[in-house]
């Protein structure tokens, strides 16, 4: 990434956080789950139309490389599980506030979300972003960013009443992804073209896991979502798919 990209990530993440701590006696933004929605709909598209084809490319052994990455896919959606645990679905906008959250709760929940911000950076690498010769992704992450940020900020300024730990944990927090971005140009760099197709295709599987589960839970328990978020979802996957057309 450039500097000015990086720059990005952080700000809106900050956004995010800026956003939680104005809302932060509310639960409820509508339009955060739009934007949630939206960038849930983005990431989807990307990864189908854009990533998924490109570590699928024919090798030298078709079927042994196609088995194997499609092994990584799948190890890369099982890991996300794993998250989930950690992080109770912040990552997808789900809040669970209740006046006894424990230290330890907000500590694995800022564990499992810090691991996904990790994974989430990987791809992002020079390396990896100049092999796979696209931004979509970087914008979908880019726009994740901010409801994902809002999700954890909330529930930290709900747990802490000091000011000095939120913000501390928030900073750091912002800096996940790019020091994410720059393991992958180290673990690309002491590797083989393999290792950085293997390391796409695990945060694929993550992405696949983290977007579907959004757009599926858009609607609630009735799985009855409203107009302007299947709009929301319908134009995320619109700009993916014009986004490659006009690569």
């Amino acid at each position: 990434m450039t500097t000015l990209q990086i720059i990005l990530l952080i700000a809106a993440s900050g956004c995010g956080a800026f956003a939680a701590w104005i809302m932060r006696t509310k639960s409820h933004n509508t339009f955060l789950e739009i934007l949630l929605s939206f960038s849930g709909a983005f990431l989807l598209g990307t990864v189908v139309l854009h990533l998924l084809p490109e570590i699928f490319e024919t090798g030298l052994n078709e079927t042994a490389h196609n088995n194997a990455t499609a092994i990584y896919v799948l190890g890369g959606f099982l890991i996300q599980l794993i998250i989930v645990q950690f992080t109770r679905g912040v990552e997808h906008g789900h809040l669970h506030l209740h006046p006894h959250l424990s230290n330890g709760y907000v500590f694995g929940v800022f564990f499992g979300l810090s691991l996904h911000a990790l994974m989430e950076g990987l791809p992002l690498s020079n390396a990896a972003m100049a092999d796979i010769n696209s931004n979509s992704l970087y914008y979908g992450i880019l726009i994740h960013k901010i409801p994902e940020t809002f999700a954890l900020g909330t529930l930290i300024f709900f747990s802490y009443k000091n000011k000095y730990t939120p913000i501390f944990l928030l900073m750091v927090f912002a800096l996940i992804t790019p020091i994410g971005s720059f393991l992958g140009d180290y673990l690309i760099t002491n590797t083989s073209g393999a290792s950085l197709n293997n390391i796409i295709a695990l945060v694929c599987g993550s992405l696949i896991h983290i977007s579907t589960t959004i757009i599926f839970e858009a609607g609630g328990k009735a799985h009855r979502m409203s107009m302007i978020k299947l709009a929301a979802i319908v134009a995320g996957f619109a700009i993916s798919l014009l986004s490659v057309a006009m690569h």
